[in-house]
C-alpha cells in the first residue's frame, strides 16, 4: 500500500465528488425555488451516476482488495434531495455494481444501502436542524462506519490481512474525510444560497418599505437613499440622491435646521427620535425620523442612518380623533343604555355611567380588568342577579360567559324586578362590546299578553288552548314515568234553562261562582282548572288514581251544591254539575281517547239524572250520599 498512489486516488476522486457538487450548486441557484419530485431524481441520477464512475478509478488499499469512495454521493445526496435522491442514487450505483459482476459485488451492494440509510438519517436530522459543523463530523462518522462494517462481511482471511496491515483504519479515515468534506461544502453552499436569498430580500424589502430609509456621511451627502426617500424630497429617483444633501432639496432654513439636529446626533452618536416637519406647495409636512449611528469594523462612526416617516396624516387623524373622542364620551355619557367592553380575555376594559346604574354592586374603582365571571358571580353571590333556584351560580355564570364570547343576546333580572337584555356584539380582536337595556316594560306587558292570552275571560280560569297544550304534556311525562292520572269534564246542569231564565248576565255569575268552587277545592300547584267552552269545565288532575279522583269531583259537586244558587227550571232546584271521569289507569293510547272517555264518562252522568259523578271505568252507577255532603266535606286538596 503506497500512500503517495493511495493519497492521489482518493484527492482524484474527491474531485470528481466535488465537481458533482458544483454542478449540482449551479443548477439549484439557477432553479430559485424549492425542489421538485423530479429535480430530486435528478439530483439522484446525477449523484448515482459519480458514485458509477467512483466505482471505476478504485485505489488499491492492500494486495487484491480495492477500495472507492461510492458510499459517499449516495450518502450526500440524501441532505441534498431527501429520500428521492438516496433511493435513485442508491438504484443506479447498485444496478452498476452487479453490471460490473465480480466476486463483491454482494458487499459493494451492502455498503451503498447502509450509504441510503445514513442519507435518509441525515436528510431527517437537517430537517430538525442538524446542520451545524459538529453536526456534519457526526454525519461523516455514521457514514465512515459504513466502511467498517463492511469489514465483517469481509471473508475471515481478508479482514485479518486489512486488519494487520492497520488499512482499516485508512478505509475509515478517507470515507470520514471525503464525507466530511462534501457535507461541509453541502453546508456553506446551503448558506450561501440562504445568505444570496436574504440578501436580494433585504434589497425588495428596503426598496418597497413605505417609510423613507437613507444612509448619509458625516457631510450630510446621502450614500444609500430607498425609493420612499426620493419620493419625499422630491427626488427623479434614489440613484439621484446619492452624493446630494437636504440643502438640495429644501430652503436653506428647512436644511440649516436637519443639518443642526444631524450634527447634535453626530457629537452624542446615540439613536434618536425628531419630529420634524416642513412646508412643500402651502402645506405642511409632518415627520417623524429615527437617526441611528452607521460605524465601521474598527468601531469609528462613519454616518448617520435614517429612517423617516411621513406622519402628516396621522397628525390630522389625532386632531379628528381627540374631536370624535369627545363626542363618543358624550355620547356613552347621555345614552339610555349601559354599555360595557370586555377584552379577549373577558377583561373589563370601558364601561359608561349606566352600566354602572344597572349594576350598582359594581365598584367603580375596582373593575378595570375585572373578568365577566367575577362580576356575574360578584352578583349572583350578593343577590343584585336572581338565578333560578335550580341552577347553581358556577352553571349559570359559565354558560352566560360563554353566551357573551359566542355573541348570543340574553337576560338578567336584577335584584329589584328589573329584566335587562343584553345585546352582544364582537369585536375583531376577539374581546366583545354589551349593550344593557332594561326592558322590564316590555316583559311586562309580554306577560300581560300572555295572561290575556292564556285566561278565560270571564272566569280567570285557564282557557281552551292552554287546556289542550297542557294537557297533552302532562299526559306524555305520567305516561313516561309511570304516574297516575286523571281527568274530569264537568258541565253545569240545565245551564241553557237557567239563562233564558234569568238572563245572561245571571248565567255568567253563575260560571264565575262554580269556577271559583273548582279552583278553591282543587290542588293549585299540581292539578290545572280550565274552562273548556261554554258551561263545561275540565280539570286535569296529575298523580292522581281514579279513586281519589272520584272523591276529589264528589267534593267538587258538593261544593257547588252547597252554593245554594236557586234554578227553578231544574228538578233540583238550584244550580248542579255533572261529573264524568276518566283515568290513564284505562287503556288509553293518546290523550283525546282518554278525553273521549271522560266525556262519555260525563254523558252517563247526565243520562242518570244529573248532579251525579260517573267514572268510565265504572259499570255502576255512584252516587254522593248528599246527606254526608257538607261544609266540612269541602276542602283544599
Amino acid at each position: 500500500m503506497e500512500l503517495s498512489n493511495l493519497l492521489i486516488t482518493f484527492l482524484a476522486q474527491l474531485g470528481v465528488i466535488s465537481l458533482t457538487l458544483t454542478i449540482c450548486s449551479l443548477i439549484r441557484d439557477r432553479a430559485h425555488s424549492e425542489l421538485s419530485v423530479a429535480r430530486k431524481a435528478a439530483s439522484g441520477i446525477l449523484f448515482g451516476g459519480t458514485a458509477a464512475l467512483l466505482m471505476q478509478m478504485p485505489g488499491e488499499l492492500i494486495e487484491g482488495f480495492r477500495f472507492d469512495l461510492r458510499i459517499v454521493p449516495v450518502a450526500v445526496v440524501g441532505l441534498i434531495s431527501g429520500p428521492v435522491g438516496a433511493a435513485v442514487a442508491a438504484g443506479i450505483a447498485s444496478a452498476y455494481r452487479i453490471w460490473l459482476g465480480g466476486a463483491g459485488a454482494a458487499l459493494g451492494l451492502a455498503g451503498i444501502w447502509m450509504a441510503f440509510a445514513v442519507a435518509i438519517s441525515g436528510y431527517y436530522f437537517a430537517k430538525r436542524g442538524f446542520n451545524q459543523a459538529p453536526h456534519v463530523l457526526i454525519f461523516s462518522a455514521m457514514n465512515a462506519g459504513v466502511a467498517f462494517l463492511i469489514l465483517f462481511l469481509l471473508p475471515p482471511n481478508v479482514r485479518q490481512q486489512i486488519i494487520e496491515e492497520n488499512a482499516h483504519f485508512v478505509l475509515l479515515l478517507l470515507n470520514f474525510l471525503g464525507t466530511m468534506i462534501s457535507g461541509l461544502f453541502i453546508r456553506i453552499d446551503s448558506s450561501r444560497r440562504e445568505n444570496a436569498k436574504l440578501n436580494a430580500l433585504h434589497r425588495q424589502i428596503v426598496s418597497a418599505l413605505p417609510d423613507a430609509l437613507s444612509v448619509k456621511d458625516l457631510d450630510g451627502r446621502f450614500l444609500i437613499a430607498n425609493q420612499a426617500t426620493a419620493r419625499l424630497m422630491g427626488a427623479k429617483d434614489a440613484a439621484e440622491m446619492v452624493g446630494k444633501s437636504d440643502f438640495d432639496y429644501y430652503t436653506d432654513e428647512e436644511a440649516s435646521l436637519f443639518w443642526r439636529q444631524e450634527q447634535a446626533f453626530i457629537e452624542n452618536s446615540e439613536a434618536i427620535l425628531l419630529e420634524q416637519q416642513f412646508n412643500r406647495d402651502g402645506r405642511t409636512i409632518w415627520l417623524n425620523t429615527i437617526k441611528a449611528p452607521y460605524f465601521d469594523e474598527v468601531g469609528h462612526l462613519k454616518g448617520i442612518v435614517s429612517h423617516t416617516t411621513d406622519v402628516t396624516t396621522r397628525k390630522t387623524l389625532q386632531a379628528e380623533l381627540i374631536s370624535t373622542q369627545v363626542l363618543l364620551e358624550t355620547a356613552m355619557a347621555e345614552m339610555a343604555d349601559g354599555l360595557a367592553m370586555f377584552d379577549s380575555e373577558s377583561r373589563l376594559v370601558m364601561w359608561n355611567r349606566q352600566y354602572l346604574e344597572f349594576f350598582p354592586y359594581v365598584d367603580e374603582e375596582t373593575c378595570q380588568g375585572r373578568t365577566l365571571a367575577e362580576l356575574l358571580t360578584a352578583g349572583v353571590l350578593r343577590g343584585q342577579i336572581k338565578i333560578a333556584a335550580d341552577l347553581s351560580p358556577l352553571t349559570w355564570v359559565q354558560d352566560e360567559v360563554e353566551r357573551s364570547e359566542a355573541a348570543e343576546d340574553s337576560e338578567l333580572v336584577l335584584s329589584d324586578g328589573r329584566w335587562v337584555s343584553k345585546t352582544t356584539r364582537a369585536l375583531a380582536d376577539g374581546g366583545w362590546v354589551t349593550l344593557y337595556s332594561d326592558i322590564s316594560e316590555k316583559k311586562a306587558a309580554v306577560a300581560q299578553l300572555e295572561r290575556l292570552a292564556s285566561k278565560d275571560g270571564l272566569t280567570d280560569l285557564a282557557n281552551r288552548r292552554i287546556f289542550d297544550r297542557q294537557f297533552a304534556e302532562i299526559f306524555e311525562i305520567c305516561r313516561e314515568a309511570s304516574n297516575p292520572l286523571s281527568l274530569l269534564m264537568i258541565d253545569v246542569d240545565h245551564f241553557k234553562a237557567y239563562n233564558d231564565t234569568y238572563g245572561h248576565p245571571a248565567g255568567d255569575q253563575v260560571l264565575r261562582e262554580v269556577a271559583r268552587v273548582l279552583q278553591t277545592a282543587c290542588r293549585s300547584e299540581l292539578d290545572l282548572v280550565a274552562r273548556y267552552g261554554g258551561e263545561e269545565f275540565a280539570v286535569i288532575l296529575s298523580r292522581s288514581t281514579a279513586d281519589e279522583a272520584h272523591a276529589i269531583a264528589g267534593r267538587l259537586a258538593a261544593g257547588v251544591r252547597m252554593l245554594e244558587i236557586p234554578h227553578v227550571s231544574s228538578s233540583k232546584g238550584r244550580v248542579t254539575v255533572s261529573i264524568g271521569i276518566g283515568s290513564l289507569e284505562l287503556s288509553v293510547d293518546d290523550p283525546q281517547q282518554l278525553l273521549s272517555k271522560c266525556d262519555e264518562a260525563l254523558y252517563a252522568a247526565k243520562a242518570a239524572g244529573r248532579d251525579k259523578v260517573r267514572a268510565a271505568s265504572s259499570a255502576g252507577e255512584r252516587t254522593i250520599d248528599k246527606k254526608k255532603s257538607s261544609v266540612k266535606g269541602l276542602s283544599l286538596r
